[in-house]
């Protein structure tokens, strides 16, 4: 019987090495990412390169060499090798995911749509005056669905109208107003699709918070904690000047209220007591009664003196929690 002989698919050194070099990245890096890389002109990925290059480094390879290199490092960053499909690179960066993803968003820019593709978005052309001139540019218009006249010499949009909504396929009418126009619908740039840090991988759905509005809601969160605190008396460091601000500005008030003989009240209890005294000497000679404003406004007036002072320095307390 014949020898069986068996071929050995033979691997280019230089493959090799590039998995072992990415091999050797993925283990220095803080943190690993998949992004895609379709439809971004090389311009304008020179660009984005060399904006994040003090904090990402891409790495474009082929999709073979990037699984191979996954696949060949620690078990919990495998499964980010599902995520490399179309075209792909890799990235390596030392800030955490949600920072990056948001480096990312912001790295991109409007880029017209082409024919065929699908809207991202709504794509909505509202109502109102152009920067047209009269001429052909009310007939492209209309053709392309967009209620176009002359009016007082310029070209006017009657009414607000969706040309496409989110999904839909882009006819080539409307992609070439849409550029005429220069609206362009699709921010490119680099699309994380998946991040790798400490054993975990994050899809980027899950990196996509609205900082701004986290902030805001964390904020008011504690504000109304640290107002709860003060009104049932949980003493902090930060809640114990309010708190004794509040003591103060009630005993004031039931001291006069209760006309408690107090040295450093002496002079508000006289002028109440000055102010009653005279009401009732009115009241004897027959004179109409005034009302019980005048009687009670120094001590109202204090009162809410020390009321807003209370306010401020409950102000002022809050405001350490942020500073």
């Amino acid at each position: 019987m014949a020898a069986e002989t068996r071929h050995t698919a033979h691997i280019p050194e230089w493959k090799v090495k590039d998995v072992e070099e990415l091999v050797e990245m993925i283990s220095k890096s803080r943190v690993v990412g998949i992004v895609g890389v379709r439809e971004i002109p090389a311009d304008n990925l020179q660009q984005i390169r060399g904006n994040l290059r003090n904090n990402v480094e891409i790495r474009m390879v082929r999709n073979t060499i990037a699984r191979r290199a996954l696949e060949a490092s620690a078990p919990e960053i495998r499964p980010l090798a599902d995520f490399i499909e179309d075209q792909t690179a890799l990235l390596f960066s030392n800030d955490n995911p949600f920072k990056l993803n948001s480096l990312l968003e912001k790295g991109k820019k409007p880029m017209p749509i082409k024919a065929g593709a699908r809207a991202p978005k709504d794509i909505v052309i509202e109502a109102g005056v152009t920067s047209f001139s009269p001429g052909p540019m009310v007939g492209k218009l209309q053709a392309a669905g967009i209620p176009a006249a002359i009016k007082s010499g310029k070209v006017v949009i009657n009414q607000k109208i969706t040309l496409a909504k989110e999904g839909e396929v882009v006819s080539a009418k409307t992609a070439d107003i849409l550029k005429t126009m220069e609206i362009f619908p699709r921010n490119v740039g680099l699309e994380l699709r998946a991040a790798y840090e400490g054993g975990l991988i994050f899809r980027a759905k899950d990196l996509s918070i609205d900082v701004e509005a986290q902030i805001s809601e964390l904020s008011a969160a504690s504000a109304r904690a640290f107002g709860f605190a003060v009104e049932i008396g949980y003493a902090t460091p930060k809640t114990v000047g309010p708190m004794l601000q509040k003591a103060q500005t009630k005993a004031r008030a039931l001291v006069l209220e209760a006309g408690i003989p107090v040295p450093s009240m002496m002079e508000m209890l006289l002028a109440k007591a000055a102010a009653n005294a005279k009401a009732l000497a009115r009241l004897a000679s027959g004179e109409a009664a005034p009302t019980a404003a005048p009687a009670q406004a120094p001590a109202k007036a204090q009162e809410e003196k020390e009321e807003k002072k209370d306010e401020e320095d409950t102000a002022a307390g809050m405001g350490a929690l942020f500073g």
